[in-house]
């Protein structure tokens, strides 16, 4: 990866604007590609209208005229866990047409929440979501794709939980996104269980306090191995623009320095050694 490919925006930093239609996906591909100089799409599916066939066509094109790639797939209201049954069952059932989309934009890695909105989960409800993971790791596999939870809401702030689904689930791509911060327990503890899971997290979401403090987060992991892409997503649906902007200026900054591999050649020009 070079700096155009190893950031990203989250599509949902635009929520705001989507919300009072001035945002689409449309105009987010063109924002990330022309607005940012990024090659990178980290497409949110509430920013989808549709998932008729003809529609994500039209998406996939659009990807595809703008020479992006799609580093994340991010799957709302597919959540493994349902208490409801039949809320369960719809879920499956757009997991597996998210799967399908993620494919055909050719997706590399794709987020499904794990859905247990208790703190903590059973042994039923692990065993459930465990084996339902590994279906779809092994159906993201035949398309190269990484698959997995966010640590986004109810059990999945227990790392313990990410621990033992990483050694149920047991697929080569299984993998987490990694939503900084999102723990429970006090900040010391959340940036330790940061740390813990960097080497195994498939991609990263940055929100804007993070990237406030990105001198003393974002190094030390990638010092614990994280080596996927680095997005920034913003939640607080206004100067959403600008937010972003900031959010992807501070990533950068800290991070180029630590991508530079010590020939002048390939080191974009922030990072040249001193002559």
């Amino acid at each position: 990866m070079n700096e155009y490919t190893n950031f990203a925006v989250m599509s949902y930093s635009f929520h705001g604007l989507k919300n009072i239609g001035a945002m689409d996906i449309f105009g987010y591909l063109e924002s990330v590609r022309y607005r940012y100089g990024l090659m990178t799409a980290d497409i949110w599916n509430g920013m989808l209208d549709s998932t008729d066939g003809d529609y994500i066509e039209k998406v996939k094109n659009a990807v595809e005229e703008r020479g992006l790639e799609v580093v994340n797939f991010c799957c709302d209201r597919a959540h493994v866990w349902d208490n409801d049954l039949k809320t369960r069952e719809e879920n499956e059932q757009r997991a597996w047409e998210y799967i399908k989309i993620a494919e055909k934009l050719g997706a590399k890695t794709i987020r499904i929440d794990v859905g247990v909105r208790e703190d903590s989960a059973s042994e039923e409800q692990i065993d459930y979501v465990s084996k339902k993971y590994k279906e779809y790791c092994r159906a993201a596999a035949e398309f190269g794709a990484k698959l997995g939870p966010e640590n986004h809401w109810g059990a999945s702030w227990d790392p313990e939980l990410i621990e033992t689904l990483f050694e149920r689930v047991d697929e080569p791509n299984f993998g987490l996104l990694l939503h900084l911060g999102n723990w429970l327990g006090s900040d010391g503890e959340k940036d330790a269980c940061d740390r813990r899971f960097a080497s195994r997290a498939m991609h990263i979401h940055m929100n804007y306090e993070h990237c406030e403090e990105a001198d003393r987060v974002l190094p030390p992991l990638k010092e614990a191995g994280y080596c996927g892409c680095w997005s920034v997503e913003s939640h607080k649906s206004t100067n959403e623009y600008n937010n972003v902007a900031f959010q992807l200026a501070q990533a950068r900054r800290v991070l180029a320095p630590l991508n530079y591999d010590g020939s002048w050649k390939k080191a974009p020009p922030s990072v040249l050694p001193d002559t």
